[in-house]
């Protein structure tokens, strides 16, 4: 083992227990917490009307309240961000009664919010739900893979962890201005990615700089147009040769070619700063056979198990014909802080525009806008330190796979299936 492995050791190490001391720290708070309501609960209950109440008079003349019937509470679910607990109600209570009471629970709990859930499928018992700090303040939360195409990279509002489900959406887009934290939720990407087996591909026409540090992980950096060109014909090379397997198998995508044993590895085509690509620099119109080739990509490949994550500033239709098209193919959208509410639309389009107009006054670095349906929340990206980022890179080095031995990891899982 040489020196820089264990610098890399130890700079993991050293991030590990500064994440696990910090989660430490916060769920006792959070239990502590949770016992002081659960001491103030029953006359909570009693003040705000949710638990009845019996006045007797003593054999001296003075009133003694007595609460009884106090709504009874269990399965609780901690976390170092705030807690939930499940409510049995009382008969004749209901989702409003608790809705009106969420205010004076919060300051009794001293905590930042409390939310009252209806559970649809349990009548007669309701949710609450308590964050006891922002959780974007500070995001510990680690990057990694939950699941095949299922990507951790930082933690939402309510302090569930960030995921870029790429089963629900096969491309993603992620937009923001200049020190918004593109390039910070780009690394936690491919810190989730690194300990895979799965091919990272970058396209970084920012002079190669924001790739050089995962470099000993890439498949391949293009930092020029032509390269990226060819690059899009590898990559379109190698999802023919897939299918054409899928064909064979007599399915439909990756997920389910897994299920009968055939391991396709996954492919990541991280785009940064995809204005670069559509702009026409050399005067030969590459940018326009880029834009059409990238557009095939996001059209042909998605049960391929090829993946394209597209950074950018904007994304508008000024940079190119192929422009529009290919960012309708992009379904998974993250909109960082933009300088006009423009952009936001063409991120966030489908959602009021009280919300679009909120991702211009994002102030953290890496915070975000994330569509999600016809819902949306806040976000943060993980935060990850040079050293953090080069010690990932060095210690998964040896997951990194050329275009070669992708093709022929492929051929040799059709001749041998996983048993």
């Amino acid at each position: 083992m040489n020196a820089e492995t264990v610098r890399a050791l130890l700079v993991r190490l050293g991030a590990w227990i500064t994440r696990r001391s910090v989660d430490g720290w916060r769920t006792l708070r959070t239990l502590l917490a949770l016992v002081r309501l659960g001491l103030l609960w029953r006359s909570f209950c009693g003040n705000t009307g949710l638990a009845l109440q019996r006045i007797h008079t003593t054999e001296h003349g003075r009133l003694r309240v007595e609460v009884y019937a106090v709504p009874r509470l269990d399965r609780y679910t901690i976390s170092p961000h705030g807690w939930s607990m499940r409510v049995r109600l009382r008969p004749g209570q209901h989702l409003d009664d608790y809705a009106t009471v969420c205010t004076p629970l919060r300051h009794t709990a001293r905590v930042q919010s409390v939310k009252a859930l209806e559970l649809r499928d349990q009548p007669g018992f309701l949710e609450l739900r308590i964050l006891r700090r922002d959780p974007l303040t500070r995001v510990t939360e680690r990057p990694r893979e939950q699941a095949p195409g299922r990507l951790v990279c930082g933690s939402t509002d309510n302090g569930d962890p960030l995921i870029l489900d790429f089963a629900e959406h096969p491309h993603y887009l992620i937009s923001g201005a200049t020190g918004s934290g593109k390039s910070m939720l780009l690394s936690g990407l491919q810190a989730a990615i690194a300990p895979t087996d799965a091919a990272m591909v970058c396209w970084d026409l920012k002079f190669g700089i924001e790739a050089e540090a995962w470099r000993a992980r890439y498949t391949e950096v293009c930092t020029r147009q032509d390269d990226v060109l060819a690059s899009c014909g590898r990559v379109l090379a190698l999802a023919e040769e897939r299918a054409a397997i899928l064909r064979d198998l007599g399915v439909r995508n990756v997920a389910e070619a897994d299920a009968l044993g055939v391991h396709l590895r996954r492919v990541y085509v991280l785009v940064d700063e995809v204005a670069e690509i559509a702009l026409d620099h050399d005067g030969e119109r590459t940018a326009d056979r880029v834009l059409r080739e990238l557009l095939r990509i996001v059209q042909l490949v998605r049960a391929m198990g090829i993946h394209v994550i597209l950074c950018g500033q904007r994304f508008g239709s000024d940079l190119g014909k192929s422009v529009t098209s290919i960012r309708a193919q992009v379904s998974g959208r993250i909109c960082l802080q933009v300088n006009d509410v423009q952009t936001a639309e063409m991120v966030l389009g489908g959602l009021d525009p009280e919300v679009q107009k909120r991702a211009l006054s994002l102030h953290r670095p890496g915070m975000g806008i994330v569509h999600a349906g016809q819902d949306w929340h806040y976000a943060r990206c993980s935060y990850l330190t040079t050293s953090e980022v080069r010690a990932l890179a060095t210690a998964h080095a040896d997951r990194r796979v050329s275009w070669d031995e992708l093709t022929t990891a492929d051929t040799a899982a059709v001749k041998e299936p996983a048993r």
